[in-house]
């Protein structure tokens, strides 16, 4: 049976192991913010992620074709 702790023992949560957690705080931005951050992440790196995307769905549905085709 699990042993359990004391409701009052301070060494409970002490440890070495440290876990750190996002705060719920964040600046609120306003929509052209949002969009003007959006336009400036677009370039080219990300028209690349993109076409790397589109281009390994379509090889995908490729070989899923062609599974289809075969086995059929």
């Amino acid at each position: 049976m699990k042993r359990s702790f004391p409701a009052d023992n301070k060494d409970r949560f002490s440890g070495p192991l440290r876990h750190y957690h996002r705060s719920g705080y964040q600046t609120q931005r306003t929509w052209d913010q949002w969009v003007d951050a959006k336009a400036a992440q677009s370039g080219p790196a990300n028209r690349l992620k993109t076409l790397l995307v589109v281009v390994a769905v379509l090889a995908l549905g490729g070989v899923i074709a062609g599974l289809i085709i075969e086995l059929g």
